[in-house]
């Protein structure tokens, strides 16, 4: 595989591999710093790719094998990872999923999310984009920590359900 085609792949499927690994990790830093590794092993394999690969199957593959090392490394630590059948699982759904799937999904919510009062949009950025905690958003509204997390529960209720409709949409495949 050519870089240049590695390096389009890489940022177009960004988000899809990165969900991967959160999903088959539990841990954002975790699956952050497993993609920058991926992206790496990627690098170093890409000239025995065809350029015509799926790049999203090939990425499942190196993912699976670095989430194994990475679940190795916490039970060395004396931490509980998911076993191997639920990691497997979790990857091929997001494989089968197809990238295209993604896409429209994510294009569905940045719709959704843009149809929200500016107010319920900082709140979603605050704790999903900035990863600020619950009990600091609440002391910074004066509110308590079960209504800011009822209040992000009633958000992304909404979000996915506009999600869902917006996917339904005729036109849509």
């Amino acid at each position: 595989m050519r870089e240049e085609t590695l390096v389009r792949n890489l940022l177009q499927y960004k988000r899809v591999l990165e969900a991967m690994l959160i999903a088959m990790v539990g841990d954002r830093p975790a699956a952050e710093d497993l993609y920058q590794e991926m992206a790496i092993l990627m690098t170093r394999k890409r000239e025995g790719v065809d350029e015509d690969c799926r790049f999203i199957a090939w990425g499942r593959r190196i993912a699976v094998n670095l989430v194994r090392d990475h679940r190795k490394r916490l039970a060395r630590q004396n931490l509980r990872p998911l076993d191997d059948e639920i990691l497997d699982s979790v990857a091929r759904v997001y494989e089968e999923a197809g990238e295209s799937a993604w896409e429209e999904r994510l294009d569905a919510l940045r719709r959704c999310a843009g149809l929200l009062p500016e107010k319920d949009r900082g709140l979603l950025r605050r704790r999903y984009e900035l990863d600020e905690p619950a009990d600091s958003i609440a002391r910074d509204l004066s509110t308590s920590r079960g209504a800011v997390d009822n209040a992000l529960y009633r958000l992304r209720k909404s979000l996915h359900d506009c999600v869902e409709l917006r996917l339904q949409e005729p036109g849509r495949s």
